[in-house]
């Protein structure tokens, strides 16, 4: 490989690194709840999109498709990490930390916490595609990309999912 091609590509990773790895971060966040996994599998979805450009390949769309290496590394992280996570969850990890408080951050945290709840109580896809719409900002065209199906679909699942998170919501509100 010529050093004018590896500054080429070293420049065009950079550029993408700086532009989508807040975002990479965000979306593990919200699909792990841990910081430390969401930072390993930030880092890793870099480390394999920057084996991709350096192979050569044409990136007509650069962010589903880092969004697809994080996706498919959560689901990887899932299966090797399964009993842990479960049993973070059972033993009340993430309610520990939650003081009495009544400042409007807390209220923040809480109705924060309270959304990601009421969205992994819907379908995975459903709420892959209502993250990716309204927390990453994705298009529909963006979105079919990432989760390979056509837009009509995406739209179809979008609809049906807004649709379920607000009886969801109303439920919680009672």
């Amino acid at each position: 490989m010529k050093t004018e091609n590896i500054k080429q590509y070293n420049d065009q990773f950079m550029e993408y690194y700086e532009r989508y790895h807040n975002d990479i971060f965000r979306f593990c966040m919200i699909k792990t709840s841990d910081r430390s996994r969401s930072l390993e599998i930030t880092q890793e979805t870099f480390m394999r999109f920057w084996k991709y450009i350096i192979s050569g390949k044409d990136i007509k769309q650069e962010r589903p498709l880092l969004y697809r290496i994080a996706n498919n590394l959560i689901i990887d992280s899932y299966r090797k990490k399964k009993a842990i996570l479960v049993e973070n969850f059972s033993l009340g990890k993430y309610e520990n930390n939650i003081s009495i408080d009544y400042s409007e951050k807390q209220e923040n945290i809480l109705d924060g916490e309270r959304i990601i709840n009421i969205l992994n109580e819907l379908p995975d896809l459903n709420r892959e595609i209502i993250t990716l719409r309204f927390i990453n900002d994705f298009s529909i065209s963006e979105i079919a990309k990432t989760v390979k199906l056509d837009n009509k679909t995406v739209s179809v699942y979008l609809h049906r999912g807004i649709k379920q998170l607000r009886k969801l919501v109303k439920k919680y509100e009672r």
